[in-house]
């Protein structure tokens, strides 16, 4: 499960450091950033699935675009999630129970061109955020200089670190003497994730390899398509939850007959808002 979203100078976002539970409600007015903060965990998606270019173009043909107020030269995102427990097993430090991926993309040498900055996959002990009192008058967050890790930080391990300009260097997860559990380095260039081609060695990188299936396939965007649920759903849509809601008949008769106590359930949640 992912336990925090961070972002710093992302569209609309001048910085934004959130930690998540399991399930949440976003509200707020137009224009308040609720679909940029989701949107930081589907650029991730796409980066590590289909690439750099491929999730700038997705959302713009002008990078500065994806720059708060289009001032900059570079954004930065940041996502963490708990290492499941059997999971743990398997690294050499089962302390560390947390993954932190954490990229920097800003303009190349000719200022029109995006390109990785940095980007790092870590193993970290979960921190323990500070309670603070609330203001009478609350003030914004001050944004950090940067959300990289830097190197040498305690209780962190460097699974993935692409240096700008350099190698892109993984190192195993299951070992922890010096000298050992180095892998050989990459040069994947600046427009390649070094996530998205993770050696497949899975006794080596078991969480690395996890969390980038994590992002491809474990995250879905539900966007209920209002026309394709109006029309009839064919016998063929019988499985699963589409995320249009195509199919949304068939779903709701399966869990009439496998689960007739959830059922009346959602409907007495249908009922608060029609009676009929």
């Amino acid at each position: 499960m992912i336990t925090l979203v961070e972002a710093l100078n992302y569209r609309c976002l001048r910085y934004i450091s959130r930690p998540l539970k399991p399930f949440h409600v976003l509200v707020g007015p137009n224009a308040s950033g609720k679909t940029t903060f989701l949107d930081v965990v589907a650029f991730l998606q796409e980066l590590v699935s289909e690439g750099l270019e491929a999730a700038l173009e997705s959302r713009t043909n002008n990078p500065q675009d994806l720059l708060f107020r289009r001032n900059g030269e570079r954004f930065e995102l940041a996502v963490e999630a708990l290492i499941p427990e059997g999971m743990r097993k398997s690294t050499a430090r089962r302390v560390l129970d947390s993954v932190r991926y954490e990229i920097a993309i800003g303009f190349d040498e000719t200022d029109r061109q995006f390109e990785f900055k940095a980007e790092k996959l870590l193993l970290k002990e979960t921190g323990k955020y500070d309670t603070e009192l609330r203001s009478l008058f609350p003030q914004n967050l001050s944004p950090p200089t940067t959300l990289v890790t830097p190197k040498g930080k305690r209780n962190v391990k460097a699974v993935i670190n692409k240096v700008p300009g350099g190698n892109d260097n993984f190192y195993s997860e299951a070992y922890i003497q010096s000298g050992k559990g180095w892998a050989p380095s990459f040069r994947l260039g600046t427009q390649k994730s070094a996530l998205g081609n993770l050696p497949e060695v899975e006794k080596d990188f078991p969480v690395a390899t996890w969390f980038r299936e994590l992002l491809q396939s474990g995250v879905q965007q539900l966007v209920l398509n209002s026309l394709m649920i109006r029309r009839p759903s064919p016998p063929t849509r019988v499985s699963g939850f589409r995320l249009d809601g195509s199919n949304l008949p068939w779903v709701v008769a399966q869990l009439r007959e496998e689960s007739p106590e959830r059922y009346s359930e959602w409907i007495a949640h249908l009922q608060t808002a029609r009676t009929d």
